[in-house]
């Protein structure tokens, strides 16, 4: 298979700043592509001696955001860099329902090339209409795989695990509708209707109380099973009013429900894009051998309801069925291994695959484009020469990492969110951008 040099733009989390996930997303493409990959970690600007043509193809990862805030990420002389690159030019975007006509702009701008979507298939041209982007390869791919990591990770039995049900989110706004609502709700619901259960149960919204690293894959292993809803959002907001009407009224009534909210704002969008699919956690509780009781649901056609997770009614009808299940250690351990052994250890799951058709789908597109490998491409040393010279870059680089460790990876983060979440929602719109230069 021919070669190609791909210069892979990110924003790479520190050490447990961020979920592993999206380190493994990232350390995937470069530690398993047959292409040369070379990650280039920035925010905001490029490296002002970094040569763009010596590459073959360009990659912007979806940790460096395209849409919502995206001037905080990649500024207009970065854009106007990558747009002017003649080479293939990739893009892998998440978190795709906000501030959607903000992302369509950013594709046509730079001429990107092939789109990485986690938008179905069958919903892909109501996102990114070809009208719009006639020229770009749509793909769908997961939000995250089976990290190869933990299916050799040393884990207790179901029965010797001193949690009976755990879970962690956070609390999402309510313009994301009602699938967003799912994700905080299934913990209030679980922890108010089986109070009576006689279960240990460590459930939490509280974003002061998430857990990142390897912390998280200890907790997840600590559990006998794992409360879970679908990935993804029920609205879309396209050009971002719906967002700012939402966060305003919430801002002005702060006793106001989730059910108030969607009354008044967003029921004409409910449901209109579907963008159920199976969360990366699901993968990490799979390899982990811990059991999924999730809200009925599709989970990307990949996980059977009563083979490899137990299924809870959303209005908790058959919560007595779903206790005496966690309550039964020995179908606990039948379902783990063989959601481990079908899911967990299903090549096509794997980022193996994931990399291999990363791989294959940017050289068709190159090739098919008639696109011509470069003569000169960086060796290791020239590379790092470029990046050493680029004064600037390192500066904030340095700056912006060292910040990363001290407020977000260290036990500093759960006091800042603790304070975030008393600041009110309009002036979280005020502070935020702020608090990303800081952060980044």
């Amino acid at each position: 298979m021919k070669k190609l040099n791909i210069l892979l733009l990110c924003n790479r989390p520190v050490k447990n700043a961020d979920a592993s996930t999206v380190t493994d997303h990232l350390d995937s493409i470069i530690n398993f592509s047959t292409h040369k990959v070379t990650q280039l970690s920035f925010i905001r600007q490029l490296p002002k001696c970094l040569d763009l043509t010596r590459f073959d193809v360009v990659v912007i990862h979806y940790t460096v955001a395209i849409g919502y805030m995206s001037e905080h990420y990649i500024n207009q002389e970065a854009k106007q860099r990558i747009r002017d690159f003649d080479g293939l030019k990739v893009v892998f975007i998440q978190d795709e329902y906000r501030a959607v006509n903000i992302v369509l702009e950013t594709l046509e701008f730079l001429k990107a090339d092939v789109l990485f979507t986690c938008v179905p298939d069958e919903e892909i041209e109501k996102v990114y209409p070809k009208q719009v982007l006639p020229g770009v390869i749509k793909v769908n791919t997961l939000t995250g795989y089976v990290p190869s990591k933990l299916l050799d990770y040393q884990v207790s039995k179901t029965v010797d695990r001193k949690i009976d049900v755990g879970y962690r989110t956070r609390k999402p706004p309510y313009w994301l509708g009602e699938l967003g609502y799912e994700k905080w709700q299934i913990s209030d619901q679980f922890q108010l209707r089986a109070k009576d259960a006689k279960l240990n149960l460590d459930l939490s919204y509280d974003e002061s109380r998430r857990i990142y690293g390897e912390r998280w894959i200890e907790f997840v292993a600590s559990c006998k099973t794992m409360l879970g809803v679908e990935s993804g959002a029920s609205v879309f907001d396209f050009e971002g009013h719906l967002q700012r009407q939402v966060d305003a009224y919430v801002s002005e009534h702060p006793k106001a429900t989730f059910q108030d909210v969607q009354e008044k704002f967003l029921h004409p969008y409910e449901g209109l894009i579907r963008l159920n699919q199976i969360s990366p956690r699901c993968f990490e509780a799979a390899a982990l051998r811990t059991v999924l009781v999730l809200y009925e649901g599709d989970y990307s056609g990949i996980l059977q309801p009563w083979r490899h997770f137990i299924p809870l009614k959303k209005d908790f009808s058959n919560l007595d069925q779903v206790i005496s299940k966690i309550k039964d250690d020995r179908y606990l351990q039948e379902m783990a291994d063989r959601t481990y052994n079908e899911v967990a250890n299903n090549p096509n799951y794997s980022y193996h695959a994931f990399v291999s058709f990363f791989d294959k789908t940017i050289l068709d597109a190159f090739t098919n484009a008639n696109k011509t490998s470069v003569i000169n491409p960086y060796s290791r040393a020239e590379y790092n020469l470029a990046i050493a010279f680029s004064i600037r870059f390192i500066v904030r680089r340095l700056l912006a990492s060292s910040l990363q460790r001290l407020l977000l990876g260290t036990g500093v983060r759960g006091i800042l969110f603790k304070i975030w979440g008393n600041v009110p929602l309009n002036l979280r719109s005020i502070l935020r951008p702020l608090l990303r230069i800081v952060g980044r």
